[in-house]
């Protein structure tokens, strides 16, 4: 046989082996809880793509071969999950599942490899020739250039490049689904670590500062937490909860936006906040759907404020959702629309007993009241801000998820940040505001600061 036939013969093989696993080379697999599907693309960049519907993809250049692999979460039975996580416990659960996937892994490649030897069979069978030993090599061709390929990508493969990776879609690098790829649980101890030691740090700085146990441990200081734009980064939740526990948190008023697309997915992670011994008020932001302003209801010690009044530890509170939260678009309302919503809470505001603090996610929706409530609080801009207006402490608390997918947007890193607000309780007849600690935290920077804002007020 000449030398051009042989390259007719491979060229067909080739050709078979390519056909055959473009077509039949994508499983759907249940792995306990998670239904995927796999798919190997030949002859494409070393990549590895993993695709969250309807979120996006993330990519990233793994292995020096032509080999694409793709992964698509297609499902989630999050009952069964659940399930699964109380039967077995988290650890087990992550074994178990560990397993199932070193198994199906197996199944994948050697699925892949029959199909590389069948279509380069079938390719020279295809070309019109008969003779079996010919027929047989264009198999055997078929099924060596796959095991090549498939052990150099093995060999050269690194998981790290997931540490830069690229994004596409509404996604566009959501932490929260890079940290179902690797790194979220070492962010989160590593943030509560952090938290640890700032918090010592800060304790033995304040028992130094002339005057600052004043407003720091003295008896009737009431303790408030405002939290806002989570945005379902669970580093975030994290966050907020290690400064609970270090700073004796008596309360806590979230603004919302503590998820970002309202997506069941994201109501079971934003359930960490169960995990939390203090009350929760919630008032929800643009991004929270229907769907999350029930699933939030549904923890025992969160109050969803969605308009009106709730009275805790003696602080009568006001607030109002945004218009926005009754529906899953996540649109910033029309300027008419926060007009009337900012009228309805003044108008909550002017009945009954007097309020302490306003609370609402946009800051079109407390404008209307500034002058007539001593605090108000609210998010939506991811940017920190605290000032005082015509008798009003106004309070953008920031991000305490780093502002979610669109912190990873912007070229200057954005810290997580929270506001702990003092309230004077025992000595006055009305809860009043002493001192505010604004805490933030970078991580790229690996640093945090910590500034106390002092009012002025009689506490004789």
């Amino acid at each position: 046989m000449s030398r051009r036939d042989y390259i007719k013969l491979s060229i067909a093989a080739l050709l078979g082996m390519v056909f055959l696993i473009s077509f039949f080379g994508s499983v759907s697999v249940p792995l306990s809880a998670l239904e995927l599907k796999w798919d190997l693309s030949l002859f494409s960049s070393g990549t590895t793509e993993l695709i969250i519907p309807p979120f996006g993809t993330v990519r990233a250049d793994t292995h020096l071969p032509p080999l694409k692999f793709q992964i698509t979460l297609e499902n989630i039975n999050l009952d069964l999950m659940q399930e699964m996580i109380v039967q077995l416990g988290e650890e087990d659960f992550v074994l178990q599942l560990e397993k199932d996937l070193r198994s199906f892994l197996y199944y994948f490649f050697i699925r892949i490899l029959l199909l590389g030897f069948v279509g380069g069979a079938a390719g020279i069978y295809l070309m019109g020739e008969r003779d079996l030993y010919k027929v047989l090599g264009g198999g055997s061709a078929g099924l060596i250039l796959l095991i090549i390929l498939i052990f150099m990508a093995f060999f050269t493969y690194d998981y790290h490049a997931f540490s830069t990776p690229e994004f596409e879609g509404v996604l566009t690098a959501a932490p929260w689904m890079v940290s179902l790829i690797e790194e979220s649980l070492i962010k989160v101890d590593t943030l509560g670590q952090q938290m640890e030691v700032m918090a010592e740090n800060i304790s033995r700085v304040f028992e130094k500062i002339e005057g600052i146990e004043l407003f720091g441990v003295q008896e009737g200081d009431l303790r408030v937490l405002h939290v806002s734009d989570i945005h379902n980064n669970p580093a975030g939740i994290k966050f907020v909860n290690q400064v609970i526990d270090t700073f004796q948190v008596d309360l806590v008023i979230d603004t919302g936006d503590i998820t970002d697309f309202g997506t069941p997915l994201e109501t079971e992670l934003i359930a960490m906040v169960a995990t939390f011994e203090v009350p929760y008020v919630f008032v929800p932001g643009n991004h929270d759907s229907p769907e999350v302003v029930s699933r939030m209801s549904e923890i025992d010690q969160v109050m969803v404020l969605e308009e009106g009044k709730v009275n805790i530890f003696g602080l009568n509170i006001a607030g109002i959702a945004d218009p926005s939260s009754d529906s899953k678009e996540m649109a910033v309302a029309s300027q008419k629309v926060l007009e009337y919503n900012a009228t309805r809470l003044k108008e909550i505001v002017n009945t009954g007993e007097k309020v302490h603090i306003a609370a609402a996610h946009h800051p079109g929706l407390v404008k209307k009241i500034v002058g007539e409530v001593p605090l108000l609080l609210h998010g939506h801009t991811h940017s920190f801000d605290i000032r005082e207006e015509k008798g009003s402490v106004i309070v953008d608390a920031g991000t305490a998820g780093a502002a979610g997918i669109r912190g990873l947007q912007v070229r200057q890193e954005v810290p997580y940040s929270v506001v702990l607000l003092h309230f004077l309780t025992e000595e006055k007849e009305e809860p009043v505001l002493t001192a505010a600690d604004i805490i933030k935290v970078f991580q790229l920077q690996r640093g945090f600061t910590l500034e106390r804002k002092v009012f002025n007020v009689n506490v004789d």
